[in-house]
């Protein structure tokens, strides 16, 4: 969509972008497309999208999917995908917060995503917490954020632990700013993580609470940020070793 296009309709239902919910819309052919390509979509296959935007993504997904939910929080925005895309029978837009949003438990499905950078992480988290996870979601996301859901060993961070116990994260591409309409002040990148059919370490709500309070002082050793593990800690030999050093299967063993 070329960014008069864009300017045009916003005009025509008296929108204008809405910084406070972060809306930047992804404009770039060649990025959708990307997009579209990594989300690997089937005939049969459910879409959940959320942040449709102008509707340009939403389009392209239902083109390939049997049905596509498209979430979205701005109520003039979904007037506008509504009125612009009546011929769309495949399509069910939604008015609501994504976050609050629960997947039916009936269905497998993927998840697209162009969202505000600032709910990135709750969003993320809310979907692979689901009772009904995605089979994979493929997100665009600020590029530092992206770089550190992808972490490596020795690198772990909470929010890696967090994604990579549920699947296989990978950065698919980089986006410039001028991708967009408005212009975001960060690159971002295309963000595709393959779920697991479950998580790699059963009891993840605590691992999750025993990684939160070795990374609020992660400059600690383990033995002194986790003091009553400090036995089990000696005895794993990761009693001298700082939160990040840890492997999920570290993780799992202290767990």
């Amino acid at each position: 969509m070329k960014k008069d296009r864009a300017l045009y309709l916003l005009e025509k239902h008296g929108l204008r972008p809405n910084k406070s919910l972060g809306q930047n819309f992804l404009l770039d052919e060649n990025v959708l497309d990307k997009i579209v390509e990594t989300t690997d979509i089937q005939p049969q296959d459910n879409i959940i999208e959320v942040g449709p935007g102008l509707g340009v993504l939403t389009r392209k997904l239902a083109e390939l999917a049997a049905h596509v939910t498209a979430i979205e929080l701005d109520r003039g925005l979904v007037c506008l995908l509504e009125r612009e895309n009546e011929q769309l029978e495949n399509v069910d837009f939604v008015h609501m917060d994504a976050l609050k949003y629960d997947p039916p438990k009936d269905i497998d499905y993927k998840l697209v995503a162009n969202i505000p950078y600032y709910i990135t992480s709750p969003l993320i988290s809310h979907f692979l917490m689901a009772e009904n996870r995605p089979k994979k979601i493929v997100v665009l996301i600020q590029k530092e954020v992206a770089e550190k859901i992808c972490a490596g060993e020795g690198k772990l961070n909470v929010l890696a632990l967090h994604v990579q116990i549920f699947g296989k994260p990978r950065i698919i591409a980089k986006v410039s700013p001028g991708s967009f309409y408005p212009e975001p002040k960060v690159d971002s990148a295309v963000l595709e993580i393959d779920v697991h059919d479950k998580p790699v370490v059963d009891d993840y709500m605590k691992l999750y609470k025993l990684v939160h309070r070795a990374f609020a002082q992660k400059r600690k050793k383990l033995t002194n940020s986790l003091p009553e593990m400090k036995d089990k800690l000696i005895e794993l030999e990761l009693g001298s070793l700082r939160p990040e050093r840890l492997t999920i299967e570290d993780w799992e063993r202290l767990v």
